[in-house]
Formats: structure tokens, C-alpha cells, sequence
């Protein structure tokens, strides 16, 4: 008991906050409220961290760097505790099968990480889970409301829970960003709708507590927007294009419609809109108003209305996107602690990469907007005008993530 407390207390320094450091922070259009509501949300964070033993980090397919929690995954390893990660890689269906593998490939560097496609709330009953691996799935079953990759994970967790001889039920906590699915991907593995979902960023308020089995309990945990002290202003952009505000809350959205049409191809705005030719991002937004019919007074262009419009697009999925993964730097730290990941899975990475990816579909929108990334430390995101939109205690030198998107 007394060591149990001591670990406890471990984690709970080890992610308090520094002045001299990166805050961690709830954002309060993440929230959905103000900041009386982000010291709650932290507690219910804190509480996922302290009692997991192991912790299952929930990242977009889509952009798993800018969904990626590392400062979070330092605390948890800093901690003292014998504390593990597995990284989720949700979302599969919404990415290439090639841009998969790759971000895998890349991710497996670090830690245990598993695609998965979790079940769609649309299903009136029981969330269906199918055993096919997710290498072996065809598109149609990838483009169901069917969950892949579940037995995968449980398999993990389980031959976690025999090699540690654990006592009592494993507890497994789940973090990620706002709407990454990791309320979705607990109800994918418990087969029914356990924790509240909605597209809304900021819709779990509280850890809510869930029996997988009798081996397995999880707890799911509101999402997090990690931001430094004095940076929130300008991580805004970034963050609204990773669907973790609710962009009615914005009050700035055309920042982060500047970025969308600085790296869209033009052409394929235009179709999408119905509107004519644009210069900047400003053309383009007061087009997008007169052809919505979101108009002031005099018949102005509403520019703010017509940029939440195209927020929504972006985030909603209808303008489509996908990240490159940067290229991979091996190291012998990293090296070690997937080794040692790997005897207490009692897995093989790389096996298990060829079981799962080798057959996911190949064709995909070929007017998906793909972002080719530089290799990111941390976390860090730095846009094409320079500005620093997260960035990581550590990170003494200009890390960035210079998107240019392309049409594939």
C-alpha cells in the first residue's frame, strides 16, 4: 500500500505543471467553456494518469503527429512508474492503406502502436466488431460501420496483464485529443455504447470508468489541448484544423482558413464552392459568403461566418486530408524502450505490422489534400509565416512541421 502511494504521488508531481515550463492546458473553445472549467478537466486527466497501468493514446490517422501528446508520454516515463503506452492509430479508413503502414512504420519506433477503425455511433444496438485483421479487410468491410483492429489491442492488453501477474484487473486509461475517438474506440472493444460520443470537441466531461472483462477496465478521459504559456493565441489555427475546438468558440476563424488555402490547390476549392478564381484568402472567403448567402447588412460578405463554414468542411471531412510521416531517426533510447515494450507484450512488431497492413485497400480520393511533413520533436508545429503554434519545453532548436499540400 504504502508503495502504491508512493507511485501515485510520483505521477502526481510528475504532471503538475511548471511556471518555468509548458503549461498544460485545457482549450477553453476545446472546452467549450471558460477557464473555470480547465482546472476540472485537468484534475479528471490526472486521475486517468495515476491509475492506469497502461495508457492507451488515441491518435487521428489523419495527422498523428499534431494529435500526439509527447509531453504527456515524458511525464508518464519520467514518472518513476512502471507505467506502459500503446499508441492507437484510429481512423485507418480515412487515410491510404500505403500512408498507414508508413505512419506504423514510423511510430513503432517509439512504442507498441496498433491501426484501428472504430465502430460508427450510427448502429442502433450492439457496435459490431469484426474478428478479420485489419490486413486482411477488404474496402467494403473498411468502409462499414464495423470495428477493425479490436482483437489486436485486447490481445496486447491481455498478454500484458499475464506477464506482469497482475493481482487485480488491469486498468487501462485512454487520453488523445478532443475527437480523436477514444470514446469510440472503448465502446468498439466493450461492443456497446458505454461512454457518451459526439463529433463536438469537449463532449466528455469526466473519466468514465468501464468493465472490458473481468482482466480488463478502462477509463476514458476528457481530451486535452496542450499549449504553451503565452502561445494560445497562436496556436489557435493549428489546433482548429485538427477538429479540437468548437469553431463557433473561435475568434479568429480565418486564421486557420489561411493556412487551408495557402496549401490547397485552388482548382479544387473552386469546385468545391462553386466560385470563380481568388488571390488570397480573403477573395476566397468573400466568394464563399456571397455563394452561402452569408451576408451583412448592405450585402458585405460576412468573412467570419463564411470561414466557420469552411472550418466545418475542413473538420467534418469534407475537404479531405492526410499527413506524410517524417522520415524516421533511430536512436538507442527509443531502440531500448521498444524492446523492452515488446517483452512485456510478448509481441512482435513487425510481424504483426505485416499481419495488419498488407492488404488494407489502395485506392483512395485522389483529391485528398496530403501534407508532406518535415521531421517534428515533440509536438512542435511551426506554419509556412513562421509562428510557433506548440512547442515543447525540450525543444531548444526551431523544430517545425512546414506543410505544403499537394493533390495526389
Amino acid at each position: 500500500m504504502i508503495q502504491q502511494a508512493e507511485q501515485r504521488q510520483q505521477v502526481y508531481e510528475a504532471v503538475q505543471p511548471s511556471d518555468q515550463q509548458e503549461r498544460t492546458m485545457v482549450d477553453a473553445a476545446a472546452a467549450g467553456q471558460k477557464d473555470n472549467s480547465r482546472k476540472a478537466y485537468f484534475r479528471e486527466f490526472r486521475k486517468v494518469l495515476e491509475n492506469a497501468d497502461v495508457v492507451l493514446e488515441v491518435l487521428d490517422a489523419r495527422d498523428p503527429i499534431g494529435t500526439r501528446t509527447k509531453h504527456v508520454e515524458r511525464m508518464i516515463m519520467d514518472s518513476g512508474v512502471s507505467k506502459k503506452i500503446i499508441l492507437v492509430l484510429n481512423k485507418i479508413d480515412l487515410v491510404p492503406r500505403d500512408n498507414v503502414e508508413a505512419w506504423l512504420k514510423y511510430l513503432r519506433n517509439e512504442y507498441p502502436a496498433i491501426a484501428f477503425k472504430a465502430s460508427t455511433q450510427s448502429q442502433r444496438h450492439n457496435l459490431s466488431q469484426n474478428n478479420v485483421s485489419t490486413s486482411l479487410a477488404s474496402d467494403n468491410l473498411l468502409g462499414s460501420s464495423e470495428c477493425l483492429g479490436a482483437d489486436s489491442l485486447i490481445s496486447l492488453l491481455k498478454n500484458y496483464s499475464r506477464s506482469s501477474n497482475l493481482k487485480t484487473a488491469l486498468t487501462v486509461g485512454i487520453i488523445g485529443y478532443p475527437n480523436v475517438g477514444k470514446s469510440s474506440v472503448i465502446n468498439s472493444l466493450k461492443r456497446a455504447k458505454v461512454c457518451g460520443v459526439g463529433s463536438t470537441p469537449g463532449f466528455t466531461k469526466v473519466a468514465q470508468l468501464v468493465t472490458l472483462d473481468k482482466q480488463i477496465k478502462m477509463l476514458d478521459c476528457p481530451g486535452i489541448v496542450f499549449a504553451q504559456q503565452g502561445q494560445d493565441g497562436q496556436s489557435d489555427a493549428e489546433i482548429a484544423l485538427r477538429n479540437c475546438v468548437k469553431v463557433e468558440l473561435l475568434e479568429d476563424p480565418v486564421s486557420p482558413v489561411e493556412v487551408i488555402v495557402s496549401r490547397c490547390d485552388p482548382a479544387r476549392l473552386m469546385g468545391m464552392y462553386n466560385i470563380g478564381y481568388f488571390n488570397n484568402a480573403h477573395e476566397f472567403l468573400v466568394l464563399v459568403a456571397h455563394e452561402r448567402g452569408k451576408l451583412l447588412r448592405g450585402g458585405v460578405a460576412d468573412v467570419q461566418q463564411a470561414a466557420r463554414q469552411v472550418l466545418n468542411d475542413w473538420n467534418s471531412g469534407r475537404i479531405r486530408y492526410y499527413t506524410i510521416p517524417p522520415s524516421a531517426k533511430k536512436s538507442h533510447l527509443a531502440a531500448s524502450i521498444v524492446t523492452s515494450l515488446d517483452d512485456a507484450f510478448n509481441i512482435d512488431l513487425q510481424s504483426d505490422a505485416d499481419r495488419v497492413l498488407h492488404s488494407l485497400p489502395n485506392e483512395f480520393d485522389p483529391n485528398a489534400v496530403a501534407m508532406q511533413t518535415d521531421d517534428v520533436s515533440m509536438g512542435a508545429v511551426r506554419m509556412n509565416d513562421g509562428s510557433d503554434m506548440m512547442v515543447d519545453e525540450d525543444t531548444h532548436t526551431n523544430t517545425s512541421m512546414e506543410g505544403q499540400m499537394v493533390i495526389h
